[in-house]
């Protein structure tokens, strides 16, 4: 396990304890923290519990002042609910949502789904087996008030014109005012974004809307504000994204037309270079924003005019994030990468209230270290190889000192290739002790379907163009083989959920003989009635929409369920999902592996099927399963 150090003999943390142990929260270890958040008076803590890794959760709440630990609530391990040391507050059916504390701490706002059905309504009379495969339908945002029953919660926004939609609220942070609402139809990274004045309006279905951007027609996320001035990230006619503000009208004029939303650009897109992915405000007058580059990640310190005035960490090359609150005269850069398993700095203005940088200081805060992995004995390099169609793709390499060059090494190559999903580099103690007790190499690839260089490269990936997404990934393999990183028939695949379709169509569309082993998790298998299960529906955007005939013929031609090749064999192949993965239903996986081994049956290597019990689409696991 790792060991938590810090750069001065003493810290806070030599004398904290466990403030909440979720290890406490049932006998088998399948119940998890699926969201948390402490009021703005720092006297509530709300955390959202998912039974089994589903993706639905229950809310509920509990004093800052009041642990839940071994000593405080051991002796409710597995039965939490009846633990005194919470409120009696409880919020059910709540899925794919944050938590939001009004800033007065009065409550906070959600989202949830209606009630499923009870198990005497079900259509064959047989009970439920807490299993959900039905379309997540019918989302709505609620408020709920401290200390009183869910029946009471405030219902803030629904719309039964569009069933499938799905909604985010986030609160101003610096004033508390504005409240802020993010529709989706699905998983494109376009929403509408509407605004309510909490100061001016009572909370209820009645709130008056500013509706900013009332369309679909690109991302818009609001990151700061200055009263009725708002920043906001987007990637408007800005594929690699921009930053931009507008001033809010008065609602009267906006309703009359007396007045519109005007948006003015404030950080200019890099259109050749880096993706903005993170902005947010500090210390009054500052801005601190975060660029990806190359897969590399560059935080900035941004004047109050928009002007990037100091980069911080210029020689790190991983990943980076940021924390940090607009009243704070400092923030926080945690930095971790494939040879760095996480280390926190600190950087402090020299002064309050001001973008000046010049005599700021910036230390190390925090740093891990393990106790059996010696971070220095491996490498990560970033090679540029040829996909089928001649573009560059970029790929880590990591490996250990001992690791040889010389085409013999073992692999890992490991990858998602979708719904702009960038795959940053990452510390993994299991991945660098296969590669060290193996001499092997981890290997992965920055193939089309993510966002490594913007929405251009993630479009580039969808629909039609799925089928390059698969061959970035074979051609990642070949490069591996062909210069020596690794052995000919050495190469095992892995990924997860969009990666485990990738994985699954690679096996189908690659050479026989290109891969030693593939494992893949909780993969979307069926392409052809994806669609049709919980949230499926808001995959369209990448996959295609199999109810209409010209995307159903596309995404015959790549759904790995349907074209297992009969002319080849295939290498050793392994399923993973979980019996409560109510996200990809696990029945993707059981007809895929009755596939492969009906067809297959003659097949030299083992073609595998392993189910986790009482788990999800990756959450809920106990530490023994995973």
């Amino acid at each position: 396990m790792p060991v938590f150090d810090v750069n001065r003999p003493e810290g806070p943390e030599k004398k904290a304890g466990i403030f909440f142990d979720p290890n406490l929260l049932s006998e088998d270890g399948t119940s998890s923290l699926a969201t948390t958040a402490i009021s703005k008076c720092g006297k509530f803590f709300a955390y959202g519990v998912s039974k089994s890794g589903t993706d639905s959760f229950n809310i509920y709440v509990r004093e800052t002042c009041s642990p839940f630990n071994q000593e405080t609530a051991g002796k409710y391990k597995g039965n939490f609910e009846e633990e005194p040391g919470r409120l009696s507050d409880i919020i059910r059916f709540v899925k794919f949502s944050t938590i939001v504390w009004k800033h007065d701490s009065s409550g906070f706002f959600y989202q949830r789904f209606p009630e499923p059905q009870q198990e005497s309504d079900t259509p064959d009379g047989k009970k439920s087996t807490g299993i959900e495969t039905g379309k997540d339908r019918d989302a709505a945002v609620y408020f709920h008030r401290l200390n009183t029953d869910q029946s009471e919660d405030v219902l803030v926004f629904k719309d039964p014109e569009n069933p499938e939609h799905l909604f985010g609220v986030s609160i101003t942070e610096f004033d508390g005012r504005w409240l802020e609402l993010y529709t989706s139809r699905d998983t494109s990274h376009k929403n509408k974004l509407w605004l309510a004045d909490l100061h001016a309006d009572k909370i209820g279905p009645n709130l008056r809307w500013y509706k900013v951007i009332n369309d679909f027609d690109a991302e818009y996320s609001i990151e700061a504000n200055d009263d009725r001035k708002f920043y906001v990230v987007t990637n408007k006619d800005a594929p690699r994204k921009k930053v931009v503000t507008f001033e809010l009208p008065e609602y009267g004029e906006l309703q009359n037309g007396t007045k519109s939303i005007e948006f003015k650009e404030f950080i200019p897109e890099d259109k050749d270079g880096a993706v903005l992915d993170a902005f947010s405000a500090a210390n009054g007058q500052a801005f601190i924003v975060q660029y990806s580059k190359n897969v590399h990640d560059e935080v900035w310190i941004v004047g109050h005019d928009g002007s990037l005035k100091e980069r911080l960490d210029p020689d790190f090359l991983g990943s980076m994030s940021v924390s940090c609150k607009r009243r704070d005269d400092f923030f926080f850069v945690t930095m971790s990468g494939f040879t760095n398993p996480s280390m926190v700095k600190q950087y402090k203005f020299p002064e309050a209230n001001s973008d000046e940088t010049k005599g700021g200081t910036y230390t190390l805060w925090r740093k891990t270290y393990l106790s059996d992995l010696v971070p220095e004995d491996f490498s990560a390099e970033q090679v540029w190889y040829k996909s089928s169609d001649g573009i560059s793709i970029p790929m880590f390499i990591v490996r250990h000192k001992n690791t040889p060059i010389n085409g013999t090494a073992p692999a890992i190559q490991y990858g998602y290739g979708g719904f702009s999903y960038t795959i940053t580099p990452f510390f993994s103690p299991s991945m660098l002790t296969f590669i060290k007790a193996y001499r092997g190499i981890l290997a992965v690839p920055g193939i089309r379907g993510g966002a490594e260089f913007g929405e251009e490269w993630h479009l580039a990936g969808i629909r039609e163009k799925r089928v390059q997404v698969y061959d970035d990934f074979i051609w990642a393999t070949k490069y591996l083989e062909d210069n020596g990183y690794a052995g000919k028939g050495k190469v095992a695949i892995n990924g997860g959920s969009n990666g485990g379709t990738l994985v699954a169509a690679c096996v189908n569309r690659a050479p026989e003989g290109t891969f030693g082993a593939a494992v893949a998790d909780v993969g979307v298998m069926d392409l052809l009635k994806f669609h049709r299960y919980t949230i499926g529906s808001a995959w369209i955007s990448d996959y295609g929409n199999p109810d209409n005939p010209h995307d159903f013929d596309f995404i015959r031609d790549y759904s790995p369920l349907h074209n297992v090749p009969t002319d080849r064999v295939l290498p050793p192949v392994m399923l993973l999902t979980g019996d409560h993965d109510d996200r990809v239903v696990p029945h993707h996986s059981f007809k895929h592996i009755a596939t492969l081994q009906h067809i297959g049956s003659q097949n030299p290597h083992p073609l595998l099927l392993r189910v986790d019990l009482k788990s999800g689409h990756g959450a809920g696991k106990s530490t023994k399963q995973s």
